[in-house]
């Protein structure tokens, strides 16, 4: 059995398979915000998950900590995009 990238019944990801450099502090957890009003940084080929909508996003380049942004400004600018989704809390 191929192990899973991504076990939602815990939220953890398995950044081995997916590739991904999962550098804060290698946690497998990725940084749940409330939605796309969110303020974040983070590193490239980090995963983050918007709890409202259940948007799943991509980090595609590192976002110094100066440079925090909302989700949706980030999105605009190329900085992250969303990989999937799944039901959020309010759908």
């Amino acid at each position: 059995m191929r192990p899973k990238s991504y076990d939602i019944s815990r939220g953890e990801i398995n950044g081995e398979i997916i590739g991904g450099k999962l550098r804060r502090g290698v946690v497998s957890l990725p940084p749940i915000l409330e939605d796309k009003s969110s303020i974040f940084w983070g590193y490239e080929g980090e995963l983050v998950v918007l709890k409202s909508s259940g948007v799943i996003c991509l980090v595609l380049e590192d976002i110094a900590q100066n440079d925090a942004n909302t989700i949706e400004n980030l999105k605009a600018n190329n900085k992250i995009m969303y990989l999937s989704s799944f039901i959020g809390k309010d759908e």
